[in-house]
């Protein structure tokens, strides 16, 4: 699904979506790098929106990317392992 803007620019909701990032917690973590990372893959932000909403160059913005993409890896083989 599109992401659909009615009220803010890209730019405006990935500098929101920074401070949501900055201030969340453990699974909430997560969620939050589940999304970006999907909305990033679905072309709706760019990843040069992304860096420049956390204050990153390409190469760091990247390193981040991958620790959300580890972070989302480990958080779905604890769920798959869950009743095991």
């Amino acid at each position: 699904m599109a992401l659909l803007l009615k009220h803010q620019t890209a730019g405006q909701f990935v500098s929101r979506f920074r401070e949501a990032y900055r201030d969340s917690e453990r699974d909430r973590t997560v969620q939050l790098a589940k999304f970006i990372v999907s909305r990033i893959q679905a072309s709706d932000i760019t990843d040069a929106q992304c860096s420049t909403a956390f204050g990153l160059n390409a190469t760091q913005w990247n390193a981040l990317k991958d620790k959300m993409r580890a972070k989302i890896t480990a958080f779905n083989e604890v769920q798959s392992a869950i009743g095991e």
